[in-house]
């Protein structure tokens, strides 16, 4: 039994496959019945574009997977994402300034900065008033989201978040009901805010 997992979502992976590019993915191994499992690995990450493929196993993987997909990647950015714009509009800021600040500069400008140079270099390049503020409330942040993390993990390691997904995706009606949640995502007011401004992008026009 073998698994690779590719460290993107799989619509990235397929666009960058396409451009002839790929992610890095870890890799596990496990009941090596044929002794040509680690061949096998290593052929499929290469064949889905991976350069490096990291050394895991089946347990780590579904947990670190899991605790990131309901944390930073998807879950905990769209929890702060709306705090942020939420407090924003309620000091009188515009829906696009307040997206502007909160997702659009992230998005466009920071996050490809911070996956080329990293977060240091990042730090020490931007100005120095967000230089100051970012070195003195970033401890901040982390001390008061760490306790709902560790929250998160213990829900994952006890197997809670698994059953949660395979009791919704049972339902007969799953369908409707993800439809309706992704619906208040979609038109939210930060998210319909978003669609104008992407379409106000210098490529778009």
């Amino acid at each position: 039994m073998i698994l690779v997992a590719p460290k993107g979502s799989g619509t990235s992976l397929r666009r960058m496959f396409l451009q002839g590019r790929g992610l890095n993915s870890s890799y596990a191994v496990y009941r090596d019945a044929t002794g040509r499992a680690f061949e096998r690995v290593v052929a499929l990450g290469i064949g889905v574009g991976s350069g490096y493929l990291f050394e895991t196993d089946f347990r780590r993987e579904v947990y670190s997977d899991l605790t990131g997909e309901r944390g930073t990647l998807m879950g905990a950015i769209q929890g702060l994402f709306a705090a942020q714009y939420e407090t924003l509009r309620e000091q009188g800021h515009t829906p696009s300034e307040a997206f502007n600040e909160t997702v659009e500069e992230l998005t466009q400008s920071l996050m490809p900065l911070i996956a080329e140079k990293g977060m240091d270099w990042m730090y020490a390049n931007c100005s120095t008033t967000a230089q100051r503020g970012a070195l003195d409330w970033w401890k901040r942040f982390r001390d008061a989201t760490k306790p709902l993390f560790g929250e998160l993990y213990a829900s994952v390691a006890a197997g809670r978040e698994a059953q949660i997904a395979i009791e919704a995706n049972s339902r007969p009606d799953y369908r409707e009901r993800l439809e309706e949640e992704l619906r208040e995502l979609r038109e939210s007011e930060m998210w319909q805010a978003g669609a104008v401004v992407r379409k106000l992008r210098p490529e778009n026009n």
